[in-house]
């Protein structure tokens, strides 16, 4: 065991801001701090002591390494999403169809929770997202049936829809709810902290 080993780690902070008796006592301060986790900068200085100063480096290293990891994660769920939205956006907006209610009551209730909490929590932005997602996938449908004056389901899986028409508008969707949900989603949560914040200044001038 260390000299120093039954001291505790606020006490050994204070000790080594104060300074040692002696050079060893110093050393055995550092190695004991050393011992339980505390980690130095280049010059020395643990993270309690004013003069630390934060490995910028070695940070933005572990940033760059862990976002490199992650890139190839990623890029293989987005081709996965796209190569199945290609082949699969007649299934995915035909569950947006049948199940149109159970999303309108989604969206609400998603809303209404974020709306109560003020945005401010994330796992609740998240579904909210998901509650735009849902929705304007459903809201595809009415696209497709508008642009092509019939049912998009009877669009879609009629004899005489050629392949090349039913791939255009797997591709359009793919644009489309990549983009369109997050707007919605940006938009409404935006309007939401605006109205907060008024009300809360309402609020202090009453």
């Amino acid at each position: 065991m260390g000299k120093y080993s039954h001291k505790s780690d606020n006490d050994l902070e204070i000790m080594r801001l104060k300074g040692g008796d002696s050079i060893n006592d110093s050393l055995d301060i550092e190695i004991e701090l050393e011992n339980r986790g505390y980690e130095q900068d280049e010059n020395g200085y643990f993270a309690f002591e004013p003069e630390h100063k934060p490995n910028i480096h070695n940070a933005d290293f572990e940033r760059n390494e862990t976002s490199s990891d992650r890139f190839p994660f990623k890029f293989i769920l987005c081709a996965a999403f796209i190569i199945f939205c290609l082949f699969g956006t007649p299934v995915i907006v035909g569950y947006a169809i049948n199940y149109s209610i159970y999303i309108y009551i989604g969206f609400i209730l998603t809303f209404i929770f974020m709306y109560v909490t003020k945005a401010a929590l994330p796992t609740l932005n998240v579904l909210f997202y998901l509650g735009c997602f849902a929705l304007m996938t459903r809201f595809y449908a009415d696209l497709v049936d508008y642009w092509e004056h019939t049912d998009y389901l009877t669009y879609i899986y009629s004899d005489s829809t050629h392949f090349l028409d039913s791939f255009k508008y797997a591709v359009i969707y793919i644009v489309y709810i990549a983009i369109v949900p997050y707007l919605l989603f940006k938009a409404i949560k935006m309007i939401t902290l605006a109205t907060q914040s008024k009300k809360e200044k309402s609020n202090l001038d009453t």
